[in-house]
């Protein structure tokens, strides 16, 4: 199982990160590969639909929120892939510091070779794009 975690410090206030993080409908707004999210209602325990980018090309799957908690965590993970993303986020010097982990629970054997050549690789690039585009939209949208 690969996974890479990286943390930033935003100059954004903390509620401008949380509207983009926490609200899996501007997901595609801001997060690198995910192209289309459609979400009936977002709460601990439900899951949604996603259309995202991925090595083996457009991909529609299931996620599931494994653990939110408002203002502060957001646990996904892709139920067809075993792919997950954490995002902590808490208020820190007048901005907002981010402490996010991107890995992979392979459950078939195809992901299980893609984590061991490519896994760390692959989710460090794109942590390192998602919060660069997570700083950028925030940014956006609190200019606004």
């Amino acid at each position: 199982m690969s996974c890479y975690r990286q943390q930033a410090q935003l100059d954004v206030p903390l509620a401008a990160v949380w509207e983009l993080v926490g609200n899996v409908e501007r997901h595609a707004e801001w997060w690198p590969r995910v192209i289309d999210v459609h979400c009936d209602g977002l709460e601990e325990g439900c899951s949604y639909r996603q259309v995202y980018k991925s090595p083996m090309g457009v991909i529609e799957t299931e996620v599931s929120v494994e653990r939110l908690d408002d203002c502060h965590e957001l646990l996904l993970r892709c139920l067809d892939t075993g792919t997950y993303t954490r995002w902590l986020v808490t208020e820190a010097q007048g901005g907002t510091f981010i402490d996010a982990e991107f890995g992979l629970d392979p459950q078939k054997p195809g992901a299980r070779v893609f984590d061991l050549v490519a896994g760390r690789r692959y989710f460090r690039h794109w942590l390192e794009q998602s919060i660069e585009s997570l700083r950028r939209a925030a940014r956006e949208g609190v200019a606004v």
